[in-house]
């Protein structure tokens, strides 16, 4: 799974593609998922639950499918949001499937042990985090989230927890989660498949 600057880099390059009208709550959505970790990273019988996740990714896939049948008319008002939810969990998919194994085989490659990996990835994200962020994170995305006074509740995440989780992105996330380093493995080049990919999977489920 990725950084929340790369969900928000992201949602920030698809919003047009995905007819994104209220850009506040669809940021905002694709931070959701997240928001269990607002105390600190949740134990995975908390975080799996938040991201309707399977260990298999042809079921987590089926997962978000189904998600999209069955909740699309509870958030008919909110449809930006429920957008930015769905993206969230897409991109950790294609993350996780066409990003990740490439980043774990760099790390291995210069001399990280297995039980390392997971240490060292954060690392690299937060690198990442630095080297992505730019105008587009700080002059319009935290600005639109800022401004959003609304906060639904989704999967298992409520609407107190998700404000408490976007302040802490509008504050002092970057001070704690960037490290002002260049990346040793990560690009901006390797989110494109990964957008590409959702794109994809939200046409074919007729959410854009």
């Amino acid at each position: 799974m990725p950084s929340a600057v790369v969900h928000l880099k992201a949602a920030y390059d698809l919003k047009d593609i995905l007819s994104v009208k209220d850009t506040g709550q669809f940021y905002v959505g694709a931070v959701s998922p997240d928001a269990v970790n607002a105390d600190g990273f949740a134990p995975q019988d908390i975080r799996y639950p938040a991201h309707i996740r399977s260990t298999d990714y042809a079921q987590w896939k089926r997962n978000v499918a189904d998600y999209i049948t069955d909740k699309s008319d509870d958030y008919k008002n909110n449809t930006d949001f429920f957008k930015g939810f769905l993206l969230h969990i897409l991109t950790d998919i294609f993350w996780d499937e066409l990003v990740q194994p490439l980043l774990f085989s760099a790390l291995q490659e210069n001399g990280a042990a297995a039980q390392q990996l997971r240490e060292l990835k954060w690392q690299e994200l937060y690198r990442f985090n630095a080297a992505l962020a730019g105008d587009w994170l700080y002059k319009e995305v935290l600005p639109k989230i800022g401004e959003v006074t609304r906060f639904d509740g989704i999967s298992t995440v409520t609407p107190d927890l998700l404000e408490k989780y976007v302040r802490h992105l509008t504050t002092d996330y970057m001070e704690k989660k960037a490290i002002d380093e260049k990346p040793l493995i990560l690009s901006e080049k390797m989110l494109a498949p990964v957008e590409q990919a959702c794109v994809e999977f939200l046409k074919k489920y007729k959410v854009v």
